[in-house]
């Protein structure tokens, strides 16, 4: 098995520091001998979890706190009439669904802090994901393309299986299909080993006119450059360039940001025809109104340069996926009378909502408050991994979560939204392929009087 040890580089730093003072060396031992009484306690810990959860495998009592990673103990103010909420809620047989424990115990989520100014919004038409949970470890994954090499590994840090970038390789997603005028891309990108006294790399967003694993043989293309040095890492540039650029754009952005290095950083884009625009995690670093020229777009491919594993770096992807920007949501809605979304995130196997999902919950919370006369039931789909029971009160638990967040943290009002789960019984893709099942995870909401 392929694991990359991502805390390695730090405990040697560690020690070389320390053992120059006995004082100092005493500590690192203490620390040491700390360290091992806390692993002894959380085996323990992880045992009696792991019992707990058999025992409760078809109840989910609490919605985990996003932000700390703890239960939240303060009850919600809606919580008292949950139960009278649900009683109305039919399902397509015409029968009320019964309810769980989890619909009965929904607690507060935690604020998104400042992931309240992130207003990406992810595509609603998925065309391509990929997590690698189908590929072997030590492989190149079986849905990329490249010219020159890597492998999906795992790493200490993650559950997440990664697709190691290195040397000066390119990385394609397979697709049948050219991208289409408007797109979002989103992807996981972690790295490490780098610092004081090692070699820098190189990363670049390649979005090109023509297939290739290269941004050399990629025609007419725009580019978003970011550096990873000693001094952090570093959104550099963004520019375009080629014979059919009819506007060049070059920009040094230069956004250093220290604590993003040797870690781990959420990106996302998003084209609309002309225009890129791209956030690392909450902050949007990239706004370009004229970059993507004549058929720049067609293409996207992640382009390493000097991504040394010899040297220790580290850099991998995960999560990645593509979604075509087609109809706003209001249009969908009184149009169809419902729509559904797969940019809602949860933590795997649980109902925390993540914070990248604030801004589609953003957008359906302005739909709601320009739209007073619509009311929405939300409703949780899986995919059919895990039991058929679980998953359906995963579902329940993720719609309650939804609905939550929606009443307190954008102040939408209780009487206006309904929700229930359907676990995987209404799938709308192949549960065999990742992409299949990242369609099924998804929410729904449908309007109702």
């Amino acid at each position: 098995m392929k694991i990359i040890n991502l805390g390695a580089s730090l405990s040697i730093f560690l020690f070389l520091f320390c053992i120059g003072t006995h004082n100092c060396h005493g500590q690192f031992l203490k620390k040491l001998g700390q360290r091992a009484e806390n692993a002894a306690e959380e085996a323990v810990l992880r045992k009696s979890e792991q019992k707990v959860t058999r025992e409760t495998e078809k109840a989910m009592d609490t919605i985990l706190d996003g932000n700390k990673g703890t239960k939240q103990q303060k009850k919600s103010k809606s919580q008292e009439t949950q139960n009278d909420a649900n009683a109305s809620v039919e399902g397509d047989d015409g029968q009320t669904p019964q309810k769980s424990e989890s619909n009965t115990n929904v607690l507060k989520q935690s604020e998104f802090g400042v992931y309240s100014n992130f207003t990406f919004i992810p595509g609603n038409k998925l065309l391509f994901y990929d997590d690698f949970t189908a590929d072997a470890l030590g492989d190149f994954p079986a849905n990329w393309e490249t010219g020159g090499s890597g492998e999906v590994v795992n790493t200490n840090v993650s559950e997440s299986k990664w697709l190691s970038l290195i040397r000066r390789s390119g990385y394609m997603p397979s697709m049948e299909d050219k991208l289409p005028e408007n797109y979002t891309i989103e992807f996981d990108l972690s790295n490490n080993g780098y610092g004081s006294g090692k070699p820098i790399s190189k990363i670049h967003f390649a979005f090109l006119t023509k297939k290739a694993y290269s941004m050399d043989a990629g025609g007419t293309l725009a580019e978003i450059e970011i550096l990873l040095s000693p001094n952090g890492f570093n959104v550099r540039s963004v520019s375009n360039f080629g014979g059919e650029v009819d506007v060049k754009i070059g920009n040094e952005i230069d956004r250093e940001i220290p604590e993003y290095l040797n870690n781990t950083v959420h990106i996302s884009i998003a084209v609309n025809k002309k225009r890129l625009r791209m956030w690392v995690n909450e902050e949007k670093m990239v706004d370009s109104p004229n970059l993507i020229q004549a058929n720049i777009g067609k293409y996207f491919i992640i382009q390493a340069m000097d991504v040394l594993p010899e040297k220790g770096h580290f850099v991998g992807i995960s999560n990645f996926k593509i979604a075509e920007s087609t109809e706003d949501l209001r249009s969908l809605l009184l149009k169809n009378g419902k729509f559904s979304t797969t940019g809602i995130y949860f933590d795997t196997a649980a109902s925390t909502v993540k914070k990248e999902s604030y801004g589609i919950l953003l957008d359906i919370a302005n739909m709601l408050r320009d739209n007073k006369d619509i009311n929405l039931q939300i409703i949780g789909h899986t995919d059919n991994q895990g039991e058929e029971n679980y998953n359906q009160t995963l579902s329940e638990s993720r719609a309650a979560a939804v609905k939550q967040i929606l009443i307190e943290e954008f102040e939408i009002d209780e009487a206006r939204l309904q929700f229930m789960g359907k676990g995987e019984t209404e799938a709308v893709d192949d549960n065999t392929t990742e992409k299949g099942r990242a369609n099924n995870r998804r929410v729904e909401f449908i309007k109702i009087n």
